[in-house]
């Protein structure tokens, strides 16, 4: 307990940290380039205005970016993209990369003038996109908004002669359109939805819908009760046995009455979204078969008389 406080409190001093640093680094380009910009807009050759009216370009242009980085930061603390507001500081750093380079253009001006300021005004927000980005999706899988991330495959595998490009590629898409966050298992669920190796997995996940039967025998009992399987909850029930067993495991722990979803998660080591979605294929029977559901429900529209030889039921 005392560690996991400790790393607690380690990783909030850094996210502290870069959150400072991230705002010196957008703040400097800022307060370089405010200079520039209200000589800019004073020259002759610029706006041509009048004292005190230049410093009001400074604060429509830098300043007004400013504002829209908070509210951009604010979004990305909830977890919601900044929208319209990403947008307005983009506008406002081109504006002001582009007024740069109006007078560092000028023949007195310094000759690295031309390329430093511009360049100073487009990398605050690049890197504040890239951070805040980030962030966002981190907040999202804690709320449960966002699945868990890709698993990585490693460069490795996909070189040919020392990896093997096809096959990581199919794994990877197979990974990509069902959701699954381990490489074994991406890996293993692509060699059971495509043995052939092609690389239509799109395609082997319709077929495998489109086998399942549309009135399932009412004798089986995975499938008593239900008249109709949502598409959307079939295609995220799991076809490896190991990521199967681990919802079933899941269900399991909530059907011992457990209420704290992420606990439940936290505990099974996936997210809150896919405890809800567990929790759904449960309450519909979906997670007594001892084979992955898409599996058992193809097997019995092959053998045709409801039953599945072999294949005991929990």
């Amino acid at each position: 307990m005392r560690h996991s406080l400790s790393a607690q409190f380690g990783g909030a001093i850094l996210l502290a940290l870069v959150a400072l640093l991230l705002a010196v680094v957008i703040v400097t380009p800022i307060a370089l380039s405010s200079q520039d910009l209200i000589n800019w807009a004073a020259a002759p050759t610029g706006l041509g205005l009048s004292y005190p009216w230049p410093w009001l370009v400074f604060v429509a242009l830098d300043a007004a970016a400013g504002v829209c980085v908070l509210l951009s930061v604010y979004c990305a603390w909830r977890g919601e993209p900044a929208g319209i507001f990403g947008v307005l500081v983009w506008c406002f750093a081109a504006g002001s990369a582009f007024a740069n380079w109006r007078h560092s253009s000028v023949p007195a001006a310094p000759p690295d003038a031309i390329w430093f300021y511009p360049a100073m005004s487009l990398a605050g927000p690049a890197l504040l996109e890239t951070v805040l980005g980030r962030l966002r999706r981190w907040i999202q899988r804690q709320s449960g908004r966002r699945g868990q991330s890709m698993p990585s495959f490693g460069w490795r595998r996909w070189i040919p002669g020392i990896g093997a490009a096809r096959d990581t590629y199919g794994a990877w898409r197979t990974a990509l359109l069902l959701g699954i966050t381990t490489l074994e298992e991406a890996v293993t669920t692509y060699h059971q939805l495509c043995p052939d190796g092609s690389l239509r997995v799109a395609a082997a996940l319709r077929d495998l819908h489109t086998r399942t039967p549309t009135t399932p025998d009412p004798t089986s009992p995975a499938l008593i009760g239900n008249d109709h399987i949502p598409v959307d909850l079939m295609r995220r029930i799991p076809i490896d046995p190991a990521a199967y067993r681990r919802w079933q495991a899941t269900w399991a722990d909530l059907q011992t009455g457990a209420t704290n979803l992420d606990k439940v998660a936290d505990n099974h080591q996936v997210s809150r979204r896919t405890v809800e979605f567990v929790r759904r294929a449960g309450e519909r029977g979906l997670l007594e078969s001892e084979l992955p559901t898409a599996i058992h429900l193809a097997a019995l529209s092959r053998s045709g008389n409801g039953g599945l030889v072999g294949t005991p039921t929990r």
